[in-house]
């Protein structure tokens, strides 16, 4: 068993975007070339960056654990970083990493449609590999798991039977509030 230390120690060495590159090869090749067919519903005179750049930072934010749009913007504005986003784009230029509006922007606009292309592909992808056949029932079935508990969600309370959940943003301390209602 690591200690705490021995274990930033090993991290302090160890380059997660090769990793998740390498894993990128390994399952996911054409990731890129799909990425770049998403539609982009922007007006195009005014666009800087091509779906792919915006898809792969918003999917490097989620596979790195940053919580807001807020902290990605200021942790990936390092030369290396957008160096490093270049080249496994194929991109001949990149100077800067599109900021968090241009993301907002262009998801405001993008069709979910296209999102669901991508995530058939990534499925369908491990299915390819056989990534998922240790997770076979009698090596026959898969398993299908859903969470069918909460029925409605609202922004405001508009019942006496709501309940009420907050979330807080421990980056921006700012606090979310869901008013639902579940079956049991």
């Amino acid at each position: 068993m690591l200690t705490r230390k021995e274990k930033r120690e090993r991290e302090k060495n160890q380059n997660f975007f090769f990793d998740f590159v390498k894993i990128q090869n390994h399952f996911f090749k054409d990731l890129v070339d799909q990425l770049k067919k998403v539609k982009d519903k922007r007006h195009q005179s005014y666009i800087t960056y091509g779906p792919e750049t915006i898809l792969y930072t918003i999917l490097l934010k989620s596979v790195f654990g940053i919580k807001s749009m807020r902290s990605m913007t200021e942790l990936f504005n390092k030369d290396e970083c957008i160096e490093n986003i270049r080249v496994v784009l194929g991109l001949k230029e990149l100077n800067e990493l599109p900021h968090y509006d241009t993301i907002n922007d262009f998801l405001a606009k993008l069709e979910p449609k296209e999102l669901e292309t991508i995530r058939i592909y990534l499925i369908k992808k491990l299915f390819e590999k056989r990534c998922l056949e240790s997770f076979r029932i009698l090596n026959k079935y898969w398993p299908i798991v859903f969470d069918g508990t909460g029925i409605h969600t609202f922004k405001e309370k508009h019942c006496e039977h709501c309940l009420r959940r907050e979330y807080k943003d421990k980056e921006t301390g700012e606090t979310k509030v869901v008013y639902m209602h579940h079956v049991l």
